[in-house]
Parts: C-alpha cells; sequence; structure tokens
C-alpha cells in the first residue's frame, strides 16, 4: 500500500517487530526514529500517513511529542504504540489527540486492524 508510515520507538527489536508486522499487513512505505528529535525531523519532512509513537523514548517521556506533532499537523493521524503499565498516559494521550494505541505487546491481526482503521482503509 502507498501509505507512508513512521515508527517511533527507542527500542530497535520493537521497530522491527512493528516493521514486520506492517510489512505481513500489505504496508511497505515505512520509516523509523528512534528518538523524538529524530521523528520530529523525520514527520516535517515526509509527513507520514500514520505515525505509531511510543511514548517513552530517550528525549521524551510525556506527550510533549505527540502535542507538537499535532501542532505542526493538526489532522495528523497518530497512534500510540506503548508498553502496559502506561494505560494513564495512553488516555490522556487520547485526550490529547491520538488516534488510538496499541499495547506492546501486540498481536499482529489486532495490530493492523488499529493501523488500517487509523488510516482509513
Amino acid at each position: 500500500m502507498e501509505k507512508l508510515i513512521l515508527i517511533v520507538d527507542d527500542a530497535r527489536f520493537a521497530r522491527i517487530i512493528a516493521k514486520k508486522a506492517l510489512q505481513n499487513g500489505g504496508y511497505d512505505q515505512i520509516v523509523e526514529a528512534a528518538t523524538a528529535a529524530a521523528a520530529l525531523e523525520i514527520f516535517q519532512e515526509k509527513k507520514p500517513d500514520l505515525t505509531l509513537l511510543d511514548i517513552t523514548l530517550p528525549d521524551n517521556t510525556d506527550l510533549t511529542l505527540l502535542k507538537k506533532l499535532l501542532t505542526i499537523d493538526p489532522k495528523a493521524s497518530i497512534v500510540i504504540h506503548s508498553a502496559i503499565g502506561q494505560e494513564l498516559i495512553i488516555m490522556d494521550a487520547l485526550k490529547a489527540g491520538a488516534k488510538d494505541f496499541i499495547v506492546k505487546p501486540f498481536d499482529e491481526k489486532e495490530f493492523i486492524k488499529i493501523v488500517n482503521k487509523a488510516l482509513g482503509v
């Protein structure tokens, strides 16, 4: 599919798992970032159709990056991709404008279902 997806996660393994799941779901236009700074740069340059955002990054441990991305593009499709134990942050992220959330580790079919929904596919 010709949708560009940005995966933002400091854990290389988590990016590999998400990328593989996306590829299995038919998505092959995928870019990655391991830090909030890199994600911000890629987001501004590439304007992804969907951003999968881990909230806990070395240079971002709250909703600051989410809010910055939504300031740049208020219609951005951003799905929180985060670990169990951060339910309150996820709820705050949804209130701040995230489209949905995926809890890691995830079921691949459910993951693709949420991605498709966020992309309107």
